[in-house]
């Protein structure tokens, strides 16, 4: 008998329905994150000029708050392995920067049913000790063939953000192989087998590794917004999986004057991350 794979939504009243952790930032782990997706920019890695965090470094301090899955939710090992990275946004209200302490507070923010399978959106609040917002980011993970039971959570779909009628135009191609998700588990600190481990990936069906989605992001934002440090947000979607050799493409165009919109695509065009916006102060 197949084993039937669910999701359960706590209710209101029991523990874990938050998770926070605090951490110290220091230059060690932004020029790490910065070498292992090629950017290597004095913003980033000049410990003489002073550097600032890449704008897609938030996802190494979220991360320990939603490896063993969303807080509200309840589900066995093998429920989640069949999560999907689909979605990410990020609001950014200034850059993360070393030295300083932070503290990162997660919560279940959707918690939707669709046909034969059910969508969890996680939202990370990362904040100064005192309270100051640095960074809000939303993500988005699809569980397919789960039943999601407990009841659903909503929240106002927030839209993405219009990206306009923006003409995409390559400007930047780089190569993937089997290094990239080793190298970036171990500078991100976020490691997922399914990454790294040909054996974990098979299990799961998959002919082999999978690069990191958030890499893969982080890569197309330093083409899109090269030397700029004055980003407000990020968003995208995940649309199909990275494998170790495959040749990535990027294509950007200017969306609005505050804004450049871009997608990610394989050799054969294939999109393999799609409606991607940058915005700027």
């Amino acid at each position: 008998m197949a084993t039937e794979h669910v999701i359960r939504v706590l209710p209101t009243d029991r523990p874990g329905l938050v998770r926070s952790a605090g951490h110290r930032i220091d230059d060690r782990w932004l020029r790490a994150f910065a070498a292992a997706v090629g950017d290597t920019r004095d913003e980033f890695f000049d410990l003489d000029r002073g550097i600032v965090g890449h704008p897609v470094f938030p996802v190494c301090i979220e991360w320990p708050l939603i490896e063993q899955g969303a807080p509200g939710i309840e589900l066995s090992t093998e429920t989640l392995r069949l999560g999907l990275h689909v979605g990410h946004r990020i609001r950014m209200h200034r850059p993360l920067c070393p030295g300083e302490e932070v503290r990162t507070e997660a919560r279940l923010h959707r918690a939707e049913a669709r046909t034969n399978s059910a969508l969890i959106v996680t939202e990370f609040r990362t904040t100064t000790p005192g309270g100051t917002p640095l960074v809000t980011t939303q993500v988005s993970t699809l569980y397919r063939g789960v039943r999601l039971e407990g009841g659903e959570i909503t929240a106002p779909a927030e839209k993405p953000r219009s990206s306009g009628a923006a003409e995409l135009a390559r400007i930047a191609t780089f190569e993937t192989d089997g290094t990239n998700a080793v190298v970036y588990s171990e500078c991100a600190r976020i490691w997922n087998p399914i990454h790294t481990d040909i054996r974990v990936a098979r299990a799961a069906g998959l002919a082999d590794t999978v690069l990191h989605g958030t890499e893969i992001l982080a890569r197309a934002v330093s083409a899109v917004a090269p030397g700029r440090t004055d980003l407000t947000g990020v968003e995208c979607r995940f649309t199909s999986p990275v494998f170790p050799g495959m040749t990535l493409s990027v294509h950007a165009g200017q969306a609005r004057p505050d804004a450049v919109a871009f997608d990610v695509r394989a050799a054969d065009g294939t999109p393999v991350l799609a409606d991607g916006l940058v915005t700027f102060s």
